[in-house]
């Protein structure tokens, strides 16, 4: 299994953990079309990523014992990497926290939520890719 911030990682489906050891393993229980909701943790449980897939959009969820965040969109051009507001009202007005046209807020792409899995499996940290809010 792959170590990461300290630990392995499990990936939760239906309530079944398969461990996952690399990359190609997590792309194969991710599947050409994945389960509707896949959970990430380490070992310890100290720190979750909850993916949940809808077609081409998906959402993301971080939690660790102290945050639950909410995936607002992806990281725009240019912008500070790994931001968090506290309510989804600053992030409106924050210009960082831009959204492609025609986004939706707390939405992501199938393709962003994968590759917020890969960084969760290589680091065991929150993912990069993605800004976030803090979960009213």
């Amino acid at each position: 299994m792959i170590k990461t911030g300290g630990g392995t990682v499990q990936a939760w489906i239906e309530g079944t953990a398969t461990p996952v050891a690399d990359v190609a393993a997590l792309d194969a229980i991710l599947g050409r079309r994945p389960p509707k909701g896949v959970t990430l943790a380490s070992d310890d449980g100290q720190r979750v990523l909850h993916i949940n897939f809808y077609a081409d959009r998906s959402d993301l969820y971080w939690e660790t014992e102290t945050d639950f965040l909410l995936a607002w969109g992806p990281v725009p051009p240019g912008a500070p990497a790994d931001q968090v507001v506290g309510d989804a009202e600053y992030a409106y007005d924050n210009p960082w926290f831009a959204l492609p046209d025609g986004a939706e807020p707390f939405e992501v792409t199938a393709a962003q939520a994968r590759q917020a899995a890969h960084g969760f499996l290589r680091t065991g940290e929150r993912p990069t890719n993605v800004q976030w809010v803090v979960k009213p």
